[in-house]
C-alpha cells in the first residue's frame, strides 16, 4: 500500500513539473512577441479629432472637428479617394478646446469616405476617425430647373402679380430670386420663398421685364447654394373690356323671369335651367327678394335636393382671353358648386366638371378666367349638387353676371 502511494506521489510530481515547464515556455513566447512589437518602445497614441462632421458642397466639403484633451497634437492628416488624396493641417494647441474648420476643395462629385488621423511631434498617430461626405457638382446641377410661372400681369388697378408654379421639394429647392425695376427706375432684388405661390411685386414699373432664377440646397448640411440660369420675362399690362351685353342676356342686376310662383320662385328668362333646379313645384332658378330678381340655387327647408343642377347660356365667342365675374350677395357653405365654361350646347354634370370643361372654378371664388384659341360655341354658367333637410339647406343667390374680354398690353 505504501509503495503504491509513493508511486502515485512521484507521478503527480512529474506531471506538475511538466506543466510548470510548459507555462514557462509559453510565457517566454509571449514575452518574445511583446518585445518584437515594442522593440522601438511602447505604443503611444495621440488624441483623435473629436465631434467630426462633414458638410457637403460644390466640388468641396467643410470638415468640422474638435481637439480636446491631448496637448501633444501637432498636425492632422485627412485622406479620401481611397487614400489617393490627402491634406496635412498643422495644429497649434492652446489650453482650451480647439476647433478645426477646414474647406477641402477640388473633390470629385459623389460620395466620399474620409479617414482622419492626428500626429504628435514624435510621429505617433491617433486611432483613425472615419466619416462619409457628399460632394455635388455638374451632375446635380444638370437636374435643376427654374421655377415655372403660371401667369404674370399688372391688373387694371396697377397691381402686378406673379402666380408661381409648383416644384418638387425633394430637389432641394427653397427660393426664387427676382430682379425688377420699380416706378422710381431703381433696380430691386427680392427673394421669394418656395412656399409662396402668389407674389405681388412691390411698386413694379408697368410693362417692364423681370429676371429670375431658382435656388437649391441639395441637403441640409450643404454649405453651397446652387442656382439655375437667369430667365427674363415681360410682365404685360392687363385691361378688361365689358362684353356682357354683346354675348349674354338677362345678366342682372335684377334679372327677370318668364313665369313666377307665389311671387317668389320663378323661371329665368334667357337662361337654360335644368329640371332639378326647378324644385319649387316646377319653378326655380329665379328668386324674387325684396322685389329684386336673383339667379338662385337652393335645396332644403322644404325644397328637394338639387342633383346636377345647371343654369347656363350657350353663346358664340371669338378667340381671346375672357373673365367671368359674378356678384353673389348671399350663399352658404356645402355641396359642390362651380362656375364653368364648356364647348358645345351644354355644361357638364358636376362629376365631369374637371375633365369636360374648358375652364372651371368654385362658385365661391366668384371668378373664372378662360382662353379660347379659336372662335367657338360655348356654354357658360353654373353647376351644383346641393342637399338639405326640413330645417337646414344650401343656397347661392347671384345678383349679376359680367363677361369681360381680357387684353394684355
Amino acid at each position: 500500500m505504501k509503495n503504491n502511494i509513493k508511486k502515485l506521489n512521484k507521478n503527480l510530481l512529474f506531471v506538475g513539473l511538466a506543466m510548470l515547464l510548459v507555462g514557462i515556455i509559453s510565457s517566454c513566447d509571449k514575452m518574445d512577441a511583446y518585445k518584437k512589437f515594442t522593440k522601438e518602445g511602447e505604443i503611444s497614441y495621440t488624441g483623435k479629432l473629436d465631434s467630426v462632421k462633414i458638410n457637403s458642397g460644390r466640388y468641396r466639403v467643410l470638415l468640422n472637428g474638435l481637439f480636446l484633451a491631448d496637448p501633444k497634437v501637432k498636425k492632422c492628416v485627412v485622406y479620401w479617394n481611397n487614400r489617393v488624396d490627402s491634406i496635412v493641417i498643422p495644429v497649434t494647441r492652446t489650453t482650451n478646446v480647439d476647433t478645426l474648420k477646414l474647406f477641402i476643395n477640388n473633390i470629385t462629385e459623389g460620395v466620399q469616405n474620409f479617414i482622419i488621423y492626428t500626429y504628435d511631434n514624435a510621429g505617433n498617430k491617433s486611432i483613425p476617425v472615419y466619416r462619409t461626405g457628399r460632394v455635388y457638382g455638374d451632375r446635380y446641377q444638370s437636374t435643376l430647373t427654374n421655377r415655372g410661372i403660371n401667369s404674370a400681369f399688372t391688373n387694371e388697378s396697377g397691381v402686378s402679380t406673379i402666380e408661381w408654379g409648383g416644384m418638387d421639394r425633394v430637389s432641394g429647392v427653397f427660393a426664387t430670386e427676382m430682379i425688377y425695376t420699380d416706378n422710381s427706375n431703381v433696380e430691386k432684388a427680392v427673394r421669394i420663398p418656395i412656399d409662396v405661390n402668389n407674389y405681388i411685386i412691390p411698386n413694379f414699373k408697368e410693362k417692364g421685364t423681370i429676371k429670375y432664377r431658382t435656388l437649391f440646397l441639395p441637403d441640409t448640411l450643404s454649405i453651397d447654394t446652387f442656382y439655375t440660369a437667369y430667365e427674363n420675362m415681360y410682365i404685360p399690362k392687363f385691361s378688361k373690356i365689358d362684353v356682357t351685353s354683346t354675348y349674354l342676356k338677362n345678366a342682372g342686376a335684377n334679372v327677370t323671369f318668364s313665369s313666377i310662383n307665389a311671387n317668389r320662385w320663378g323661371i329665368l328668362n334667357d337662361w337654360i335651367t335644368s329640371p332639378s333646379v326647378k324644385n319649387a313645384s316646377g319653378f326655380g332658378g329665379y328668386e324674387k327678394r325684396s322685389n329684386v330678381g336673383f339667379i338662385s340655387l337652393e335645396a332644403g327647408w322644404g325644397l328637394p335636393n338639387v342633383t346636377d343642377g345647371k343654369i347656363y347660356q350657350t353663346i358664340n365667342l371669338p378667340a381671346g382671353r375672357y373673365r367671368l365675374e359674378i356678384v353673389m350677395n348671399d350663399f352658404n357653405a356645402g355641396g359642390s358648386r362651380y362656375l364653368t365654361v364648356a364647348e358645345g350646347t351644354s355644361i357638364p354634370n358636376v362629376a365631369n366638371i374637371t375633365s369636360s370643361s374648358i375652364a372651371f372654378s368654385n362658385l365661391e371664388s366668384k371668378l373664372l378666367n378662360f382662353n379660347l384659341d379659336q372662335a367657338k360655341q360655348v356654354s357658360i354658367g353654373f353647376a351644383a349638387n346641393l342637399t338639405g333637410t326640413s330645417s337646414t339647406g344650401m343656397y347661392a343667390k347671384i345678383a349679376s353676371v359680367r363677361l369681360y374680354q381680357i387684353n394684355f398690353l
